[in-house]
């Protein structure tokens, strides 16, 4: 039904459903109304319908159009789903539960019905228009979670546990210590003899510098020779 009808027509229609009723007349007097703005009427006959012809396809369509057009979108995305699961190629369903998705901004879900839609109607350039969009915001950095920049995570004092060894080994790999430092304290007067004794001791010849004589013998630790056991 593209076309609205007269005052007279719909006035028929009413007289019919009253007198003899159908699932037809149900499914075009609702759709009248739909198309009229009478969407509380329009949703009133469908009900009323669908309670009588449990499961019409067409009524359930109708219905999901005016909670579609009443912004009601999990009720639409309800009727739109029940005609889908009965008729999985049905493209009225397919092409409104694309809409709703892709208002809800479920891309995955928008573009799997888009892509459904299509191929079975694959000369709708709007809906086609509709699923580039939707693709594009389903790849969109956006979408995807940042990764943790290096400078960040070296700048984060809960990165590493604060331990005197491990302060040793971020000083030895040119990390500041300030990260395991206590905010109050003052800063020592600067001697160029403990300058030069902070940076032998910053920068070990080797990692067994980390552990105490106790830790080497008990891990069994020993200077590596260059030679593989």
């Amino acid at each position: 039904m593209t076309d609205r009808l007269s005052k007279h027509e719909l006035e028929r229609l009413e007289s019919d459903w009253v007198s003899k009723p159908s699932a037809i007349i149900c499914a075009r007097l609702a759709e009248a109304l739909r198309q009229m703005g009478k969407l509380d009427e329009s949703r009133e006959v469908a009900d009323t319908g669908l309670r009588r012809w449990k499961n019409n396809t067409s009524i359930t369509i109708i219905l999901g159009k005016c909670y579609l057009d009443s912004g009601l979108l999990e009720k639409a995305m309800d009727s739109f789903a029940a005609v889908n699961t009965a008729q999985p190629q049905n493209l009225v369903a397919l092409v409104n539960l694309a809409e709703i998705y892709f208002k809800k901004e479920n891309w995955d879900k928008a573009v799997s019905f888009y892509e459904e839609y299509l191929f079975e109607c694959p000369g709708d350039e709007e809906a086609r228009d509709k699923l580039e969009e939707a693709r594009t915001w389903k790849n969109s950095p956006d979408q995807i979670p940042q990764e943790i920049e290096e400078d960040e995570l070296e700048n984060d004092t809960d990165a590493f546990p604060k331990t005197e060894r491990m302060s040793k080994v971020l000083e030895s790999q040119g990390i500041l210590a300030e990260a395991f430092s206590d905010p109050g304290e003052s800063e020592p007067d600067e001697d160029p003899a403990e300058d030069e004794l902070y940076a032998a001791e910053a920068s070990p010849d080797s990692l067994l510098a980390f552990f105490s004589p106790e830790e080497k013998k008990n891990l069994k630790l020993k200077p590596y020779d260059g030679e593989a056991e």
